[in-house]
Parts: structure tokens; sequence; C-alpha cells
């Protein structure tokens, strides 16, 4: 398969190459542009094109472009600490020296293209 985003009907043509049977090189490398064009997990990705998830870690992890792991980290809560005006709950994150307020609600997703954004000094 050429670097091409052509369609077929309307799924693009990546899309259609990834689900054969066997993937190459060039199948992967599109899959992943595509994934990271896109902005969202690998999971969810993988579930809104219906792709093996388990196959494209393996090629992510050929690759040598695993998905970074996620750790815990310190937590300090303060006695002062007052819930906002709405009463709704929440969390605060400081990721990369920028504290984020996010509130009850928020996707998964958009929180997940925040913190990256972030840690990539990029905008969403």
């Amino acid at each position: 398969m050429r670097a091409r985003e052509t369609t077929r009907g309307s799924e693009a043509a990546w899309l259609v190459e990834a689900r054969h049977t066997r993937w190459t090189e060039e199948i992967a490398q599109a899959v992943f542009r595509a994934q990271e064009a896109e902005g969202s997990t690998l999971w969810a990705f993988c579930q809104r094109h219906g792709l093996s998830y388990a196959r494209v870690r393996f090629w992510q992890q050929r690759r040598g472009h695993a998905e970074p792991q996620l750790s815990f980290v310190p937590v300090s809560v303060s006695a002062d600490a007052a819930p906002n005006e709405s009463g709704s709950g929440g969390l605060e994150l400081e990721v990369s020296g920028v504290r984020v307020h996010v509130r009850e609600g928020a996707s998964q997703e958009l929180i997940a293209r925040v913190v990256r954004a972030l840690k990539e000094g990029e905008a969403c």
C-alpha cells in the first residue's frame, strides 16, 4: 500500500487495508498516522475503527513506540479546600507545571488530549 488517503466507498484506504489478515510495515505506518492525527487513545481508536487492539499494540511495540505507562503521583489534600459554587466534584491536575481544573463530567478523551498537549507543548 502506498502512503495515500484515498477512499474506497466511504472508508479510508488505510482502514480497508488494515482489515486484511496480514499487515505490512506500510499498513502499520498508515494506521499509526491516522491514530496520531485523530488524537484519541489507542484503545478508543481501535474500537472506533473495528481494529484489533492486540494487533495494533503488537505493531506499536515492534516499532518501539509503546504507549507510556501510567503511574501514580503524590497527592496533597488541604483542609481549606472548598467545593466549587455548584457543589459538584472534580479534580485538579498539574502537568508540566500547568495546573488544570477538571470538572465532573469531563470526557476521558478530552482530558487525555489536554494532558498530551501539555506534555508535548502543543495546542489541543
